[in-house]
């Protein structure tokens, strides 16, 4: 009887409250939390393996997100994560797990502006040195690599015979030019010059040229309307959100080659990325840090992504983007 009344004075408490064993089995829970479940996609133990650093806000286990900016150390505040509505719109909460004599309390919220900026720092701080260690990865596995090579090669040329300089010196001058090209793709990953010197297609059509050559996946690229330019943060979000639809068609559809359309009107320009691939249930997919990422910056300049897709039948990412006030003056 006292178990019973227990469990009915903890179901009404007023916040989103889960009582578990310590085997992560669900003893009791509240109204609110019963609310949550109905209008979310709750994947509970996702929940419990973010509250323990064996995953993150985005993904579900410690080892789909090594690369995650929000991977890490869970503060004893509590801890940002996303959940998606039935409808697929993802929305932010804030959740606590408090332990206790083999039994655990999650409380689950949304997002208060204290909490919300709290996350957010160490969101930014999380992600600025997730790009430092990759530079610095990629200058002393490639680049650097490439110049102890080249010194090598450098220092050799006094044991050469005088008819062998010449041969040596082209295979010199040769490997220089690759050490060049390294540099110029690492230059051209962190920040494509020609979306400043150019603008938006013939930085995607540079783009597609690299990837097309570097993988052999094939973008078919359509332009209709007439082409306007448009500001800094606009293109460069377009730019950086089609990368990574690509990245992801290239993963998982299965299929060589993808789709990209642009169509600029007087009002509108519309984004549209195709692929015949494998696709996916979207009621069933997991929300990951690339689209979080895509949605975020199609947001900051006035947008909204749009994702349809279902089991072998492909993927389509659309946004449409306002030119009032994406234009250069």
């Amino acid at each position: 009887m006292m178990l019973h009344l227990n469990e009915t004075l903890f179901k009404k408490i007023q916040e989103a409250l889960w009582l578990l064993d310590s085997e992560d089995q669900v003893l009791a829970k509240t109204q609110k939390a019963q609310e949550i479940e109905a209008n979310y996609r709750l994947n509970l133990q996702a929940v419990l393996e973010i509250s323990r650093g064996q995953g993150c806000a985005l993904h579900s286990t410690k080892e789909e997100c090594l690369m995650c900016p929000l991977e890490g150390k869970v503060s004893p505040l509590g801890f940002p994560f996303v959940l998606l509505t039935q409808e697929g719109e993802s929305e932010e909460f804030w959740g606590r797990v408090d332990s206790s004599e083999g039994q655990l309390t999650l409380q689950i919220q949304p997002q208060t502006a204290e909490n919300k900026k709290e996350s957010l720092f160490e969101y930014l701080n999380n992600v600025r040195e997730l790009e430092r260690k990759k530079i610095a990865q990629d200058l002393h596995d490639g680049i650097a690599q490439s110049i102890y090579g080249l010194m090598l090669e450098t220092r050799g040329l006094k044991w050469v015979a005088e008819a062998d300089q010449p041969v040596k010196m082209k295979a010199l001058d040769r490997h220089f030019s690759e050490v060049l090209n390294e540099v110029k793709d690492l230059a051209s990953e962190l920040r494509p010059m020609a979306i400043d010197e150019f603008g938006l297609i013939q930085a995607l059509e540079q783009f597609i040229e690299r990837t097309t050559e570097m993988t052999g996946f094939e973008i078919e690229l359509l332009v209709s309307g007439t082409t306007q330019p448009l500001t800094e943060p606009v293109r460069i979000a377009i730019y950086r959100i089609i990368q990574e639809a690509v990245s992801n068609a290239m993963k998982y559809s299965g299929e060589n080659v993808i789709y990209l359309a642009l169509d600029f009107s007087e009002e509108l320009l519309v984004v549209r990325i195709q692929d015949r691939g494998a696709g996916f249930d979207l009621s069933q997919q997991e929300i990951g840090f690339g689209l979080v990422n895509m949605k975020e910056r199609a947001h900051a300049i006035g947008s909204q992504l749009v994702i349809r897709s279902q089991p072998e039948q492909g993927t389509v990412i659309q946004m449409q983007v306002p030119l009032k006030g994406a234009l250069q003056s």
